[in-house]
């Protein structure tokens, strides 16, 4: 009996320090690369680019109805055709018209009405004005008097209110009539004949392209730079030979809550229609200053997150005895071209940092360098 409890008490100790031995977590899988040395574009700034116009509005009908005729154009084949996406109008052009019958009999009851208030309301004129002086000579009751003018201000009133629902059956039947609010294209359609329209739903998507724009998103280390009214310059991938001239139209004064970045819009002029909604292409700031363009440590600005006291760092792979851990190291970054930044001070040449991944990472943590 004494020699199985003395084997009871030693297994229940392994099973103690058994439990008690620390779970060894997998190293994170990283992808990481060496720092060197290279020139750095401190001449400017350098983003990819989509084109967007100036003005998008999207139409809707204020009224419900069936829509009973489209504006018509003339085709490439000679022949009308519906409206459709692509085309240009001037502002005032009727683009689609819903059946007004409904609403002409609307402001004809509402007229009628009006007609049948205001004889209405002479009469109580009348009475009233006759009250006046039958009460001044004193052959009515005051009473009476009051109910004459209480009849008359009653009248006045229904004049009023039948005026202004003929006012609104007035705006309701302009509405059956959706006019091009601006000079623009129709980038999107969503109608056809015959069908019905409910109040508020896009039928239509017009947009003003005689000035585009396009917006990117800078981090904070380079919106300092960026000027309201800086020139850049725009290369749009459709047109290789050509670059066109901008001017920076707007500076975000807060960043996005998602990204930390600050929108720049840039507006270029479009006069002759030749940039699309949609075209793909690049543009170049020109800092404030310009400097010596010099070789710098460049990194991923991907590779930078935030250190402690607000500062900025970066993750190096350091070995150790029992394999490869991510060491946090601050560092002050310089400037930014394009996607990368420059390592002021912090890291040297040959030093391997973490490019991927590195805002889930904790110093000290082990990781695992993908190939």
């Amino acid at each position: 009996m004494r020699t199985t409890f003395v084997i009871v008490a030693a297994a229940l100790a392994l099973l103690g320090c058994a439990e008690k031995k620390p779970i060894q977590q997998p190293p994170q899988g990283v992808q990481a690369q060496k720092v060197e040395y290279q020139l750095s574009d401190h001449d400017g700034f350098r983003f990819s680019a989509v084109v967007t116009p100036d003005m998008e509005v999207p139409l809707a009908f204020r009224v419900p109805g069936y829509v009973v005729s489209l504006k018509q154009v003339r085709g490439q084949d000679g022949r009308m055709r519906d409206v459709a996406e692509g085309d240009h109008f001037n502002r005032g052009a009727v683009l689609v018209q819903i059946r007004t019958s409904e609403y002409q009999d609307k402001v004809k009851q509402a007229s009628s009405q009006i007609e049948a208030t205001e004889a209405a309301a002479v009469k109580a004129k009348l009475d009233f004005e006759r009250a006046g002086r039958l009460y001044e000579a004193q052959s009515i009751t005051k009473p009476e008097y009051d109910a004459a003018k209480a009849q008359f201000d009653a009248t006045q009133a229904e004049v009023r209110a039948a005026r202004a629902q003929t006012s609104e059956a007035e705006v309701a039947l302009r509405d059956t009539s959706l006019v091009m609010p601006f000079n623009g294209d129709i980038v999107k359609k969503s109608v056809d004949l015959g069908a019905f329209v409910g109040p508020g739903s896009p039928v239509l998507v017009v947009a003003n392209t005689d000035v585009v724009k396009i917006t990117v998103g800078v981090p904070d280390t380079t919106v300092q730079s960026i000027k309201l009214g800086q020139p850049v310059q725009v290369a749009i991938d459709a047109f290789p030979n050509r670059t066109f001239t901008a001017h920076i139209s707007r500076v975000s004064s807060a960043a996005d809550t998602t990204t930390k970045n600050f929108d720049v819009e840039v507006a270029i002029p479009n006069r002759e229609h030749l940039l699309k909604t949609g075209m793909i292409g690049s543009l170049h700031m020109e800092k404030a200053t310009v400097a010596e363009t010099t070789p710098a440590l460049m990194v991923p600005i991907s590779a930078i997150v935030q250190s402690a006291g607000g500062n900025y760092g970066v993750f190096v792979v350091a070995n150790t005895g029992s394999g490869e851990v991510a060491r946090l190291r601050a560092v002050e970054t310089g400037a930014v071209a394009g996607t990368d930044i420059a390592i002021v001070k912090g890291l040297v040449s040959g030093d391997k940092i973490i490019i991927s991944g590195a805002n889930l990472l904790k110093d000290g943590q082990p990781v695992e360098v993908l190939q």
